[in-house]
């Protein structure tokens, strides 16, 4: 994992569509360009503090699995390299989620070199080899996380693809081609079947009374 600096990273993110979707002094927030294909997937957490007011037809994960649906399409993707991009500054996010990471070598060893990045929004690159650490850091974001400066977005150069996550339990995945959105529309169909299948299992098979 290293940090590219921001004007580097957003030449290339912008060759796939990436944009400011809007920014103030606490927030950056994107998006990808939209287009004929283009399309906008939001899936909440089963806990989601406003569920009762989200749509209905909206795909409600577990927590604790989101992270794993997320891992899943940067791996069924082959993407190459994924670039992380906080919501508020490096210093937000890295006080956040530090004792969640505390386990973590890879990210214990960016955190103690990152100290003229706190500031920033310098992109923090992740290779392959760093896909663990960056399933880590999504449920870190989603447990740990208490504000909206302690999100994060993800973008790749390989992919018009842009996953947001927000500690609410909100995941965003923007995508800019079909097949895209029809690979991440099936992970995540097949992540709802196992919450769904999951809830089933446990109305018919109550705990026993004690």
């Amino acid at each position: 994992m290293e940090f590219v600096q921001f004007e580097e990273a957003w030449r290339l993110l912008r060759a796939v569509g990436v944009e400011e979707a809007s920014r103030t002094e606490s927030e950056l927030r994107l998006a990808l360009v939209e287009g004929p294909q283009s399309a906008c997937i939001d899936i909440a957490s089963t806990d989601h503090p406003d569920a009762n007011r989200l749509p209905e037809d909206m795909p409600r994960v577990d927590r604790s699995v989101l992270p794993s649906v997320v891992e899943a399409i940067i791996h069924k993707l082959h993407l190459t390299a994924a670039y992380v991009v906080p919501v508020g500054h490096w210093r937000q996010l890295f006080d956040a989620v530090a004792e969640g990471m505390a386990s973590n070598e890879k990210w214990r060893s960016t955190d103690s070199e990152a100290t003229i990045e706190l500031n920033t929004r310098d992109p923090l690159q992740f290779l392959p080899a760093d896909f663990h650490t960056l399933r880590d850091l999504v449920g870190c974001v989603l447990t740990s996380g208490t504000d909206a400066t302690h999100g994060i977005a993800i973008a790749t150069t390989g992919s018009p693809i842009l996953v947001e996550i927000m500690p609410r339990g909100e995941v965003t995945i923007y995508t800019g081609r079909a097949d895209l959105a029809h690979v991440v529309t099936d992970l995540i169909a097949h992540a709802s079947s196992a919450v769904a299948a999951a809830r089933a299992a446990a109305s018919a098979n109550p705990a026993a009374p004690s």
